[in-house]
């Protein structure tokens, strides 16, 4: 079996290789799967900052309630105490999460 006299014609691996990754280089990149999970991740910090307030505020009212025997006074002032920590905590939250550089 003789050399093949289009081989010269052919292009090298080499030069497919680059070509294809010039064509991986041009695609739009897709939102990875990690990337998906890390907002999650940041999601699910952020509503637990604000329900962990929410929670706090609330068994205090509670107790504070039961001990004094003032019902439900304590309890709505530890709510609004609660959520407005919540909020406090989630805005930091956020604020921090602005102020990091990003991955991408």
């Amino acid at each position: 079996m003789g050399d093949n006299p289009n081989r010269d014609e052919l292009p090298s691996l080499d030069a497919f290789s680059k070509r294809l990754d010039r064509m991986r280089g041009e695609q739009p990149e897709a939102e990875s799967p990690k990337g998906s999970a890390s907002a999650w991740g940041r999601a699910m910090r952020i509503s637990s900052d604000l329900l962990a307030g929410l929670f706090v505020g609330c068994l205090i009212g509670l107790g504070l309630d039961r001990w004094l025997e003032t019902a439900p006074w304590f309890l709505l002032a530890g709510i609004a105490l609660g959520f407005a920590a919540g909020l406090r905590n989630m805005m930091r939250t956020l604020k921090e999460e602005n102020e990091q550089p990003s991955d991408n």
